[in-house]
């Protein structure tokens, strides 16, 4: 990354220190050192998809994705958790939940 977009007109004005986004965030980097094929399926998530089980009562989550989660019991358990994360972290910023 070389340059910041300024408003109104977008013209770009060169930041003072350059370097590459490999979009490698903190839950891909963890996927690949702890060696699972899926973000969910590492201890980043594992202690939310435990306690999303304890409180719904349903089938404990295993990763599945397309034609192998039959009743899309592990993608509503993404989405919850991805949910869950992203009101932790806008609380986090002051952000007061409403109506």
């Amino acid at each position: 990354i070389q340059y910041d977009r300024q408003p109104p007109h977008g013209l770009l004005q060169t930041l003072p220190n350059k370097h590459i986004d490999t979009g490698m965030g903190l839950e891909r980097l963890v996927s690949v050192l702890q060696q699972k094929n899926s973000n969910y399926a590492t201890d980043v998530f594992s202690n939310i998809l435990n306690e999303i089980q304890r409180i719904t009562g349903a089938p404990v989550y295993q990763d599945k994705i397309g034609a192998d989660d039959v009743n899309q019991i592990n993608t509503a358990y993404r989405v919850v958790a991805d949910h869950i994360r992203t009101l932790t972290f806008a609380i986090s910023d002051g952000v007061v939940p409403s109506n």
